[in-house]
Formats: C-alpha cells, sequence, structure tokens
C-alpha cells in the first residue's frame, strides 16, 4: 500500500514538472516568434503576474500534494502500526489464553493423577486391611480350633482317668466284698409267695423268666453293663457324667450361635438343632454311666441352663422330652 503511495506521488511531481515546462517553453515560443517582442510593458507586467500566480499556485499545488501525500504516508504508517500492535496484542493475548489454557490443562492433569494415586492408595489400604482382618480372623479361627481340640483332648484324658479311677475303685470294692458264684441251673427253685390278698409288692427290678442274673450282697439281680444297679452310682461318676453333658451343649453352642439366637427368639430350638440334639443324646448315652443316666439328667439340664436361658419352653413343643428322660 506505502509503495503505490510513493508511486503516485511520483507521478504527480513528474506531471506538475512537464506541465511547468510546457508552459515556460509556449511563452518561449511566442516570444521568438515576435509576439512578445512588440508588446507593451504593461502587457509583459501582466503576464509575469500571472506567471508568477501560476508558479505560486503551483508550487502551492505541489505543496498540498506533498502535504496529502506525507499525511497519507503517516496514515498509513500510522494504521500499519495500529494494525501490527492490535496483531501483537491478538498474538499476545492468544499467546496467553493458550498458556493459561495448557496450565489449567496441567493442573487438571495433576488434580486427576492425584486423584487417581490417592484412590490407588485408599484401594490398597482398603485391600491391605480387609487381608489383615482376614489373616486375624484365621489366625484367631484357627487358634480357636486349637484350644478346643485341646479343651476336647483333656477333656477325654480327664474323663478317660476319671473313667479308670471309678472303675479301679468298682474293682477295689469288688475285691474286698468278692461276689459268689452262682450257678443258675443248679439253683434251688424258689419257694411259692404266700398268698395274699393285697397289692402285690413289686421287686426293685426285674429278672425275666431265663435271664442271666446274679447275686451282689445277698440280692439278686440282672447281669450287664447298660442295666442300672439298685445301688448309687459314685460321685466320680456323677462328676464324668456332668463332665460330658457340659462338653455336648458347650460345641453345640459354640458351633450354632445363629441357630440358637433364632430359636430362642422363635421359642423352636429343638426344630433347628434337631440332628444335633439327637447326636448329644447318642453321645451321652454313649459315655455317662448307666446309673447316672437312670439317676438324673444333667443332659438336659445342661441344654435348659446353656442353651436356653433357663427357659425350658425354648425348646418349642416338638421336644422329645421323652428321649432325655430315658437318658
Amino acid at each position: 500500500m506505502g509503495l503505490y503511495l510513493y508511486i503516485a506521488i511520483a507521478l504527480a511531481v513528474v506531471v506538475g514538472a512537464a506541465a511547468f515546462f510546457l508552459i515556460k517553453g509556449k511563452k518561449s515560443d511566442d516570444t521568438g516568434l515576435g509576439l512578445s517582442g512588440g508588446a507593451p510593458p504593461a502587457l509583459d507586467g501582466r503576464a509575469a503576474a500571472r506567471e508568477a500566480e501560476a508558479r505560486q499556485l503551483e508550487e502551492q499545488r505541489r505543496a498540498e500534494e506533498q502535504r496529502q501525500a506525507e499525511a497519507a504516508r503517516r496514515a498509513e504508517e500510522q494504521r500499519r502500526l495500529e494494525e501490527q500492535r492490535r496483531a501483537e496484542e491478538a498474538a499476545r493475548l492468544a499467546a496467553e489464553e493458550a498458556r493459561r489454557a495448557e496450565e489449567a490443562r496441567r493442573a487438571e492433569e495433576a488434580r486427576r493423577a492425584e486423584e487417581a494415586r490417592r484412590a490407588e492408595e485408599a484401594r490398597r489400604a482398603e485391600e491391605a486391611r480387609r487381608a489383615e482382618e482376614a489373616r486375624r480372623a484365621e489366625e484367631a479361627r484357627r487358634a480357636e480350633e486349637q484350644r478346643r481340640a485341646e479343651e476336647a483332648a483333656r477333656l477325654a484324658a480327664e474323663e478317660a482317668r476319671r473313667a479308670e479311677e471309678a472303675r479301679r475303685a468298682v474293682e477295689a470294692q469288688q475285691r474286698v466284698q468278692p461276689v459268689p458264684d452262682f450257678d443258675v441251673n443248679n439253683a434251688p427253685d424258689p419257694p411259692a409267695p404266700a398268698p395274699t390278698t393285697g397289692e402285690t409288692e413289686i421287686p426293685a427290678y426285674f429278672v425275666p423268666p431265663g435271664g442271666d442274673a446274679t447275686t451282689v450282697g445277698g440280692q439278686t439281680m440282672p447281669i450287664g453293663s447298660q442295666v442300672a444297679t439298685q445301688f448309687r452310682a459314685s460321685e466320680d461318676l456323677h462328676k464324668v457324667a456332668q463332665r460330658v453333658a457340659r462338653t455336648i451343649v458347650s460345641d453345640i453352642k459354640i458351633y450354632n450361635p445363629q441357630k440358637i439366637e433364632q430359636g430362642i427368639a422363635q421359642k423352636n430350638l429343638y426344630d433347628l438343632l434337631k440332628k444335633e440334639f439327637d447326636s448329644s443324646i447318642k453321645t451321652y448315652e454313649d459315655r455317662a454311666d448307666p446309673q447316672v443316666r437312670a439317676e438324673s439328667n444333667y443332659l438336659y439340664e445342661h441344654i435348659v441352663k446353656s442353651l436356653c436361658n433357663g427357659d425350658p419352653s425354648v425348646l418349642g413343643v416338638n421336644f422329645p422330652m421323652d428321649k432325655f428322660r430315658q437318658s
């Protein structure tokens, strides 16, 4: 744009110079032809004045053109400078905006990375905590199982020891009071009972016809380890039976806490633990002395005390009381 302005100014100067020389040459021609040689002085003065005025006008025109060209040049330079300034300002603003956007992007990436890092650390910490809890729970379970096994072994050993002591005591008592030999085939027939009109007295123990029996202390009683005698069991045998009942009930309570709570709330404990109760009866019958079971009911007592909180109704209407009375 500035180059075109300079070319226009140069063309204007050339045109003005050509016009000036053209006018001057025309005057010279007029003078050579004799047009001015014989002219009066007044005419020459007016021509000179017009020429001076033309020169002055031309100079003013040229000055005005130069002024306008200079003003146009300065305006163009000012416009270019303003455009350059605006372009630089726009570039600076764009760079600043890009820098801020980059900083915001980096800050967002750093924030997300920090959040991801914290989430990963929290996840790992949670996993470590759960693993530690699981490990501790497993250790506690194993320790509890080991403790129960040791307790069961100790109780079994104690029970075996006490049973052995009871057996030895019984053997020692039998050695002190030996049982006389008795042959059923050679025994005399018993005398006929005296007639009576009152109620017949039932003996303490009934010996079926043809059944094996023996005489202990002058009295006849059936033979067999599973039949109760008319003598009371020793205190040691009662303690063994109590320990057996306590161990059975303790195992049921340890391994079935939820069912026990539910049974207490619904008053149907036997329905929920039928298998455990039936198994406990068999175990108690196998390990407790028959005479002790005939004299007491330790298994039922411990069930009511430990599992039912002293309330027998918790067992429910289907509880086989007859089985526990027989045990």
